[in-house]
């Protein structure tokens, strides 16, 4: 049974239930949302046609129930329920986060609700990807050192190992969130936000958004991450 949440902050595009416990966190949440709205709403032409729902949740086995995986690893830090968002606590981040992972996790969460309007049907590395680089909820070490390991031990996964559908846990074990991050950085970089808008309404069709094969982007991607993130 999930707790119930008593307590409620409105913003202008969000509302934010939350626990006494957590009051000292919710204007930075809602901050933070609030201050990355027009940005993701700008970069991928989608606006909220109502107010988005944030759950959040300090007890980590509350959070899991929300999320409708009481059996969830705990390292998760949110995800989607049905129309709202849930995450934990900032003042309790699961393991391997701190405070301002999980407040970017809110921001994490609200870029895959504006791409999922595009397509509901978009990869796994690539909501991913596109919802890490907006948020920038990882960090920035860990990417650059998982990625420099991968180069320096030749393996690097392709966009298929990568593309693992729901199951997140295999994700995760492939350090899909760094190197998806490191997809769409040179994506965005390469090609703009225009491009990478027309790719997500059309994941399989790389040459019709990009004029180039997937296996060209591969190597696109390759040769700037080691351009980028070997040498640094």
């Amino acid at each position: 049974m999930v707790n119930k949440l008593n307590l409620r902050k409105e913003t202008e595009h969000f509302t934010i239930y939350y626990n006494e416990i957590d009051k000292t966190c919710i204007n930075k949440v809602s901050a933070v949302l609030e201050n990355n709205y027009n940005k993701i709403t700008n970069h991928f032409n989608q606006q909220l046609q109502e107010k988005l729902t944030i759950e959040i949740h300090s007890d980590l086995n509350q959070l899991h129930l929300a999320l409708g995986f009481p059996n969830a690893p705990d390292w998760i830090r949110g995800g989607l329920g049905i129309g709202k968002i849930v995450i934990a606590s900032p003042l309790n981040p699961p393991r391997g986060s701190e405070f301002d992972n999980v407040l970017n996790t809110a921001v994490h969460e609200f870029v895959h609700i504006i791409v999922n309007k595009i397509n509901a049907a978009t990869p796994r590395w690539l909501n991913e990807g596109i919802a890490g680089y907006e948020a920038k909820d990882n960090d920035e070490n860990w990417i650059r050192k998982t990625v420099k390991n991968g180069l320096v031990s030749n393996k690097i996964p392709t966009f298929k190992d990568l593309d693992t559908g729901e199951d997140f846990e295999t994700f995760f074990k492939r350090n899909g969130y760094p190197y998806s991050y490191t997809i769409v950085e040179s994506i965005i970089e390469e090609f703009g936000y225009d491009k990478l808008c027309n790719f997500i309404k059309s994941p399989n069709n790389f040459v019709a958004a990009f004029g180039i094969t997937e296996n060209q982007l591969q190597n696109k991607w390759m040769e700037y991450i080691r351009k980028n993130y070997l040498l640094m």
